[in-house]
């Protein structure tokens, strides 16, 4: 066999441009962000378990203040939508500074599943669909929802689907049943972005297609609330289609592209959440080493012990490697409109996420009680992280995509 080509050579020194943004995004998480982490965790705290508007209007006051430094919507291409936009490439630090606070990527209008779902209406909506439900997400007047997996069914084996549009006056008739949908119990959440199989006739790769369909439309009934892990907020939900009406115009490109854009969402949030995962590795991390230096252990202090020394060098170790694997999927997407092997995808899924759960629980067998005080982030970083694991394949799947792609060379 061949052996696989290099990459062509990665240009590591970021512009002057993207340069200063990293430098004004850090500075704003110090110095904004940060001084109101801890009333904000108390916040979210307390709205998990009831309607809160305190949470929402800290929120929404720093949100105010990252569009005003110009720290907005920077996942985007720049445009004249996203005059800010950057590449992968070069958003990549940036989200995984956000990654160290649970909630950051919504200050700065990047949370998911919306980034995702703005990209995907940037590439394929026409101009009336960008105009009334793209720009309303860019100034984040509201919020949107991806709704792709469904009960018993598998994501990585399409047939098994079975939501369903069918043309009908101008319209599609949409009918099925999606689970694990995140924002759609957000008050500011107005549409929904729906996988579903368009002509059962047509080869599998071209059967489905991708719906906008508005949150207000009749026939569309929130289901059972996935509520769970405490100050994970905005919980994912269900949700099903009862003959829904749906304008022919708000499907998303040509009919049977549906795949295509699953595969684009998959990969963005990957990588994003990859990221954010090494943030919170390296929030958790330097936590974890500030208690072990006033914790002893015997007559010594903890961080000399054996034990936690072997635990800062594997989160070490791994967070640096798993952070080069991250930068270089984030160039190939640059390189390849956003398609990234689904090889290179399953081993940065496989490291990043895994190492993340691992600082946060040692950081938070270290912290003991303390661990879940609002004062630290470690109790809301463990809620997301573990929201993750169930929207990620497990382990043994992404190690047979990475086995596969490895047999094909």
């Amino acid at each position: 066999m061949n052996a696989p080509m290099p990459p062509r050579l990665i240009d590591a020194a970021p512009s002057p441009r993207v340069s200063t943004l990293q430098t004004r995004l850090h500075r704003f998480l110090h110095t904004v962000v940060l001084p109101q982490e801890s009333a904000i965790n108390a916040a979210l705290r307390l709205a998990a378990a009831g309607p809160q508007a305190t949470a929402t209007a800290q929120l929404a006051s720093i949100r105010q203040k990252a569009q005003l430094a110009g720290l907005w919507n920077l996942f985007l291409p720049a445009s004249t939508r996203a005059p800010q936009g950057l590449s992968h490439w070069e958003y990549a630090p940036m989200v995984e500074a956000m990654g160290r606070i649970p909630w950051a990527t919504e200050v700065f209008n990047s949370a998911q599943p919306d980034a995702a779902n703005m990209q995907l209406l940037d590439s394929y909506a026409s101009e009336s669909i960008k105009q009334a439900w793209l720009d309303p997400l860019l100034r984040a007047e509201t919020r949107s929802a991806w709704a792709a997996a469904e009960p018993g069914a598998e994501l990585h084996h399409p047939d098994s689907l079975q939501c369903r549009a069918v043309p009908e006056d101008g319209h599609w008739r949409l009918t099925g049943h999606k689970t694990w949908v995140q924002n759609l119990l957000d008050p500011r959440t107005a549409s929904l972005l729906v996988l579903c199989r368009t002509d059962a006739q047509a080869p599998l790769h071209r059967q489905f297609s991708v719906l906008l369909v508005p949150l207000k439309t009749a026939g569309v009934l929130i289901g059972r609330q996935l509520h769970g892990w405490g100050m994970a907020q905005s919980p994912p939900a269900e949700v099903s289609f009862d003959a829904a009406r749906v304008p022919a115009d708000h499907l998303l490109g040509q009919p049977g592209q549906g795949l295509e854009m699953l595969q684009t969402h998959q990969r963005i949030v990957g990588l994003h959440e990859a990221l954010r995962c090494l943030g919170a590795a390296e929030r958790a991390l330097g936590l974890l080493i500030a208690r072990l230096q006033t914790r002893r252990s015997g007559e010594r202090l903890a961080v000399h012990h054996p034990v936690w020394q072997q635990r800062i060098a594997r989160i070490r170790t791994e967070a640096d490697t798993t952070r080069m694997l991250a930068r270089r999927s984030a160039w190939q997407m640059d390189q390849n409109d956003s398609h990234l092997p689904t090889q290179e995808l399953a081993m940065l899924q496989s490291r990043a996420l895994p190492l993340a759960v691992d600082a946060v629980q040692w950081s938070m067998l270290a912290h003991e009680a303390d661990a879940l005080d609002d004062s630290l982030p470690l109790a809301g970083l463990s809620a997301q992280l573990r929201l993750m694991q169930q929207l990620t394949p497990p382990i043994e799947v992404l190690h047979a995509q990475i086995a596969q792609g490895e047999l094909l060379r």
